[in-house]
């Protein structure tokens, strides 16, 4: 059993609700704990107990704003994806290497020429870089290509759910449409 001195040392797990409360709280922080829960459907004592825990364990280290002027001198600030290809097929070990990493934003293992896509939130090009840096080492993976998100045309991605996400992972299911359709 930790002591509370370790439970504040403890690198915190972050859930999937924790990503979908932060990315709101990054994109405004002054949102109110009802509005998101009423985003997240997670009830308010929820998201104020996760969000209590990310500041004690410094995943969150103070709110802030975003200038304008901020913004626009770096650009670059955003996402990326890394095309990774194993040396064997084992992304569950490779998954449970980058799983705790606060920015990491979706992991798959894909059919095809590549073994997975990551999916990472980063706040500058060299926090990406590092971030690809420490992935490409991992001994497992063989070949790694970063694609830099340079514009977000849309993003459908439906956190309604995300009490279900914490528990499963996240299946996409593409449908052909009927002949004809």
């Amino acid at each position: 059993m930790l002591d509370e001195d370790e439970k504040e040392q403890a690198p915190l797990r972050l859930r999937q609700v924790d990503r979908v409360i932060l990315g709101l709280l990054q994109q405004d922080a002054r949102r109110s704990i009802s509005e998101i829960s009423a985003i997240t459907k997670v009830s308010r004592s929820t998201v104020k107990d996760r969000i209590d825990l990310m500041r004690q364990r410094n995943v969150i280290k103070r709110f802030t704003i975003d200038l304008a002027e901020t913004r626009k001198s770096d650009p670059a600030c955003g996402r990326a994806f890394f095309q990774v290809r194993l040396k064997r097929h084992v992304c569950g070990i490779v998954y449970a290497s980058i799983s705790g990493w606060p920015e990491l934003l979706g992991c798959w293992s894909i059919a095809g020429d590549l073994d997975m896509i990551v999916l990472v939130g980063a706040t500058s090009n060299a926090e990406i870089e590092r971030l690809r840096d420490k992935l490409a080492r991992h001994p497992e993976v063989r070949t790694l290509t970063t694609l830099t998100i340079l514009r977000e045309w849309t993003d459908r991605m439906d956190m309604r759910n995300s009490d279900i996400l914490d528990r499963s992972p996240i299946v996409l299911a593409v449908t052909p449409l009927a002949q004809g359709a």
